[in-house]
């Protein structure tokens, strides 16, 4: 006995120990289909509000365990139909759920940084409750718009991509400078400089040497991202998190009067700027917020929308608010036009979209970039239907959360969330990553420490994936 369970590799033994007990009866709720796409819709969603609730757990970190656990779940009955399922509906429910820390805690995401000063404008007026509810309405329109855009985005890709990839090189280094340029004074866009490039070497440096990764467990499917952006953007906030103490504020207003036609305004312009960027490699959501700020009218919201405000201070929450509907709705834009991008020009633009690639990929489905017919129309309707109604999901639990959250956070510290989360994270990486993914994993979140040391967005960390793409482009690698 003892002996044959010690010639096994742990994993083979867990998955054996397992797939005995289990499989069977899973594999039977798994096989009548409707069963099986509704169960993995709610467990992506479910996925998607811890990983939007927590700082440092992105849902690429999900996506990457799902995809590399690929081989060991289809003994349970999943599909990779139904595994991407669960990876797309996490996807969409984290860009709405994740604005809840950035509002009540102070600790966004990446794709949420620019809606942490707004959000606390918001909140310490006591409209925490209604920027919340705007930001699920922002994400909820996105989807609603990505309905209008699919045939004129498809149109649009599959005429005028090729030109754009020609000089796609070019692109990228303007829109660099346009984000380093957003610091607007010289020294910051200095200090911002050394975060880009040195964020970018270290990016280049990791994707040349990433077959040195040795994983311990899932090694069929490892990527260098997971350590690089769980280093960078993940794991610096969860630090200052265990040595800061969040303040509660009360939400003691419930509804804040914010004109129709500029929330419509807003959640357009945001939706275009996912859009946008969602096909052009290396570039994140902050980008796009960056570039929907070029094209946002501040104009006066009007006298009287908010009760007892003297105007002045009226009019710096209506554009507080404003920044919180475009920002929600560029990054559900961005992850539901990603996915198009996918099936329109065969090209993976975020940690999802990827992590479905390979799933698709290594099961030897045939994707056929710009063919939307037969087999290919089939998945891509049911991928958005799936997007749908994981929206559908979130826009709601999104607003329950908004309420029920400032009350657990009052009970609960969190600087022990934190220090869980950070531990949890640190093993999975080394699990699936190894010793070496590791060392790169150290020194991403000691380089993700230079943006708080020298006053400079996040964004500029993105570095890490737009310089050597840049580099890639420009042909100088």
């Amino acid at each position: 006995m003892f002996p044959e369970i010690f010639s096994k590799t742990f994993s083979e033994f867990f998955s054996e120990f397992f797939s005995e007990f289990f499989s069977e009866s899973f594999s039977i709720f798994l096989a009548n289909p409707a069963a099986g796409f509704v169960f993995c819709i709610l467990a992506g969603w479910l996925f998607g509000l811890l990983t939007g609730m927590i700082p440092g757990i992105h849902v690429n970190n999900i996506a990457a365990v799902l995809a590399g656990a690929a081989g060991f779940l289809y003994a349970f009955g999943f599909s990779p139909i139904l595994l991407s399922a669960v990876i797309l509906s996490c996807a969409v429910s984290h860009t709405f759920h994740n604005i809840i820390p950035a509002i009540f805690l102070g600790a966004p995401g990446e794709e949420t940084v620019f809606a942490v000063l707004p959000g606390h404008k918001l909140l310490i007026s006591g409209y925490g409750l209604p920027a919340v509810r705007l930001s699920a309405l922002g994400s909820a329109a996105a989807v609603l718009f990505s309905v209008l855009m699919i045939l004129p985005t498809i149109w649009f890709l599959s005429m005028f991509y090729p030109i754009f990839e020609s000089c796609m090189g070019w692109i990228l280094l303007a829109l660099s400078l346009v984000v380093l340029l957003s610091e607007k004074k010289i020294p910051k866009i200095f200090f911002a400089a050394i975060v880009f490039l040195t964020a970018g070497l270290l990016g280049l440096f990791a994707f040349e040497t990433e077959s040195g990764l040795d994983p311990f467990l899932f090694a069929s499917s490892v990527s260098v991202l997971m350590p690089l952006l769980s280093g960078l953007f993940g794991v610096p906030q969860l630090i200052l998190s265990l040595f800061s103490k969040s303040e509660s504020y009360e939400s003691s207003k419930t509804e804040m009067q914010f004109p129709s036609n500029l929330f419509l305004q807003n959640a357009a312009l945001g939706t275009a700027a996912g859009a946008f960027v969602s096909w052009i490699p290396g570039v994140s959501s902050s980008v796009a917020a960056i570039l929907a700020g070029f094209f946002k009218k501040n104009k006066n919201a009007g006298a009287d929308q908010l009760e007892n405000i003297p105007a002045a201070e009226e009019n710096e929450l209506i554009q507080a608010a404003e920044y919180i509907v475009i920002v929600s709705a560029i990054n559900t834009a961005n992850a539901v036009f990603g996915l198009l991008a996918f099936f329109a020009i065969g090209k993976s633009r975020n940690g999802a979209v990827v992590s479905v690639r390979d799933i698709l990929e290594n099961a030897g489905f045939p994707l056929t970039a710009g063919t939307f017919s037969g087999e290919m129309l089939e998945l891509f309707l049911l991928f958005y239907i799936v997007i749908i109604l994981s929206a559908f999901l979130s826009y709601f639990s999104t607003i329950r959360a908004g309420k029920f959250v400032p009350r657990l956070f009052q009970k609960v510290d969190y600087r022990k969330i934190s220090a869980l989360t950070l531990l949890l994270l640190s093993v999975l990486i080394f699990l699936m990553c190894g010793t070496y993914g590791f060392a790169i994993f150290i020194a991403a979140v000691l380089i993700g420490f230079l943006p708080v040391l020298l006053h400079v967005h996040k964004s500029h960390l993105m570095g890490v994936i737009l310089f050597p793409v840049m580099l890639y482009f420009l042909g100088l690698r």
